[in-house]
């Protein structure tokens, strides 16, 4: 047997919604791996040791309520978190969702027998979210990667005074300076020397007329 395709963690105290939703699943044959506890407690233990992939939690069980363990946004927890009531309240709705919740469902025979695919549409959602908060996080470091290159970055700008002769540049103190100085420091460039093939020409030009021995 694979690997199941899902940890699904239920956290409920009332046995008999518990089997419901168990039937549910042997219904649909999923391969969804299935582990129950009752508490709050145990949950806090039990997700810190064996993080779950996906938590039904029960809006009050016997020793709090779920709003007290919910991440908002939903995706700043390690996992995603649905929350099942018995009281179709939509104040208590927009309560849970407001606090972290990833979908809120009010307990029902027809609520529990449509459990899986509720379960599949929230694990969707999830991962949509991840996804989208992944390529936040990598588009951060893309733009805090080129803003670290920027601030290295020196450049010029505006009119360099050349003198038409020599190509010497007049710094801002007056001083004229080689143009390969010049952009060495006022840029983070370096200059190697060599002879471009219209130079080369020339130089060899002289030595065949028989001028110095220089380029």
């Amino acid at each position: 047997m694979g690997k199941p395709s899902l940890h699904l963690l239920i956290v409920e105290d009332e046995p008999a919604h518990v089997a419901a939703i168990q039937r549910a699943f042997e219904a649909e044959k999923t391969d969804i791996q299935i582990e129950v506890i009752s508490t709050l407690q145990e949950f806090r233990q039990h997700s810190a040791e064996h993080p779950p992939d996906l938590a039904l939690l029960d809006m009050n069980l016997s020793d709090g309520r779920a709003m007290e363990i919910l991440s908002n946004p939903p995706e700043a927890g390690s996992f995603p978190i649905m929350v099942m009531t018995s009281y179709g309240n939509e104040q208590v709705a927009v309560e849970a969702i407001k606090a972290g919740a990833l979908d809120y469902v009010v307990k029902s025979a027809e609520a529990f027998a449509t459990m899986p695919r509720a379960v599949e549409r929230a694990w969707r959602e999830w991962k949509l979210l991840t996804e989208r908060r992944e390529a936040v996080a990598a588009q951060q470091r893309l733009i805090a990667q080129l803003e670290e290159a920027l601030a290295k970055v020196k450049t010029l700008s505006g009119l360099l005074p050349i003198c038409a002769a020599c190509k010497k540049i007049r710094d801002d103190q007056g001083y004229w300076s080689q143009v390969e100085s010049y952009i060495q420091d006022h840029t983070d460039a370096r200059f190697t020397h060599s002879v471009c093939p219209e130079c080369a020409k020339k130089y060899l030009e002289k030595v065949d007329q028989g001028a110095p021995d220089t380029p």
